[in-house]
């Protein structure tokens, strides 16, 4: 393999020109020798300059040699303590090892012609001092200019909080008299409407009670009952019967004075208590509504609400069923009140035309001024059985609100055993009544109503009510339904 020529360096050309080799000087044309003229500086630098003129053999020899000698004791010293070199170091390159020969060669790390001259990691004094700025040099935008905060008087607070409560009281009374004038005119709109409702209602309350006869499908009087009554009355001539009674089923019936107006003491209990239901069918009132006892509503007689103190409430399901199980009569005016007074109630009944049904005085009414009659309360007792004035699911509780009526020594005490009887008594010193649904065992349903009128609280009256009850149910317990004669029907309607 050809060897390689050794490295030439700067110490190898200093070395060449001060060892006083030869050197050919130039020679003119006329074979002079000319004199040796000063160079001109040449702007490349002198390292590359060298760099390019390559010595010949012998010079390099010399070269050698004088290095060897000369530079011996030196780079042994830099073998034994190597000097870091002050440039980087190249990563080597991938894929190629360094030769171990070329470990000497770093020893001296001079800088190749081509290389870049380092850059100075120091910043120029000149460039860290801060340059003087003019007045009329333009303001950097990065510098913020800070304002310094003015100090607001509190009489300025005060009057922006005062606009601010002004504007805010005219917002929120704006608000108010707009939500105020809704509100006049939906309650005004609700009261137009449960005003037609109402008179919707009574219309058809009325018309519902025009056709009450003919709901009943009377038929014929059963004249043999109604002999076995009157037989009975003869026996007391001081009492004053009132007798209405109709077979539910076949619409045969027997009229007593039926529509004789008499006092009737707790029997007008029985339509108070159809307007309350008719009051919660309407959503005019509800059961679990709570009713407050005041001064007023007590009322002396049955009942045990007044032993109560003032200001005791009860819900109104709790106070009407007192109303009929105990005859309570502080109960009772409790009722009236919260339906409307009496002057309501008798517009109510009217519209149901109950002709001599009519209040007074609220209760006990111990003088007889509230009136009734047999037939009116029979009659009410009747459209109540057929679904009509209240719905049937107010008709079932009142039919059991009716049968815990406590006094069961009138009407109840003259059925049989297994009958089922709904009623309300009543009984004052001028008369004393009872006005019931019976159910009899064999399937046999109809409805009395009985009001005896006497002087001075005379026991035959009570007496005279539970014959007349026996009588009625042993008629309809042994005997067989007649045949309805068409010529009596006819003359019945007309």
């Amino acid at each position: 393999m050809a060897q390689r020529s050794p490295r030439q360096s700067l110490f190898s050309i200093f070395s060449f020109n001060t060892s006083g080799s030869k050197s050919s000087e130039p020679k003119s044309r006329n074979g002079k020798a000319s004199q040796p003229q000063p160079r001109r500086q040449s702007r490349r630098d002198p390292v590359k300059t060298a760099s390019r003129r390559p010595p010949s053999p012998e010079q390099r020899q010399n070269i050698d040699s004088g290095r060897s000698e000369s530079f011996d004791p030196l780079l042994s010293q830099l073998r034994q303590k190597p000097v870091p070199p002050k440039s980087r170091k190249t990563p080597p390159t991938k894929g190629k090892r360094q030769s171990k020969g070329a470990a000497g060669a770093s020893i001296l790390p001079f800088r190749k012609p081509s290389d870049p001259a380092p850059r100075s990691s120091r910043r120029p004094v000149a460039d860290m001092v801060p340059a003087a700025t003019s007045p009329l040099a333009p303001r950097d935008k990065s510098v913020k200019r800070v304002r310094k905060k003015r100090r607001v008087s509190p009489m300025v607070y005060a009057t922006r909080l005062l606009i601010l409560g002004i504007g805010i009281g005219v917002i929120s009374g704006t608000i108010l008299s707009a939500l105020n004038a809704l509100g006049r005119s939906s309650i005004a709109a609700d009261q137009t409407v449960n005003l037609s409702l109402e008179q919707q209602q009574n219309s058809n309350s009325s018309k519902s009670s025009n056709s009450l006869v003919s709901s009943l499908q009377l038929t014929q009087e059963a004249s043999d009952l109604k002999t076995a009554i009157m037989g009975l009355a003869k026996d007391s001539p001081k009492l004053k019967p009132g007798v209405f009674l109709v077979d539910l089923d076949t619409g045969n019936y027997v009229d007593i004075q039926g529509e004789e107006a008499l006092p009737a003491a707790s029997t007008i209990k029985v339509p108070i208590l159809v307007s309350f239901f008719q009051a919660v069918d309407e959503g005019r009132l509800r059961l679990d509504e709570v009713l407050t006892m005041a001064e007023k509503h007590i009322a002396k007689g049955s009942g045990e609400l007044q032993d109560q103190p003032v200001g005791s409430k009860f819900t109104a399901l709790e106070t009407v069923t007192l109303m009929i199980e105990n005859s309570d009569n502080t109960a009772t005016n409790m009722l009236i009140d919260r339906l409307g007074g009496i002057e309501s109630l008798n517009q109510q009944f009217a519209s149901w035309q109950l002709k001599q049904t009519q209040m007074q005085n609220i209760l006990p009414d111990l003088e007889g001024t509230n009136k009734t009659s047999a037939k009116d309360l029979v009659n009410l007792m009747a459209e109540i059985n057929q679904g009509k004035l209240i719905s049937l699911k107010s008709r079932d509780l009142m039919l059991r609100i009716m049968e815990q009526t406590r006094n069961r020594s009138l009407l109840p005490s003259g059925l049989g055993e297994g009958a089922f009887i709904a009623h309300k008594t009543g009984n004052i010193d001028s008369v004393s009544g009872d006005i019931g649904l019976i159910d009899m065992p064999n399937g046999k349903r109809y409805s009395v109503g009985v009001l005896v009128q006497r002087e001075a609280n005379d026991p035959q009256a009570p007496e005279l009510i539970r014959q007349i009850s026996s009588t009625i149910y042993q008629y309809f317990d042994t005997s067989t339904d007649p045949e309805p004669n068409p010529d009596q029907v006819q003359d019945d309607q007309q």
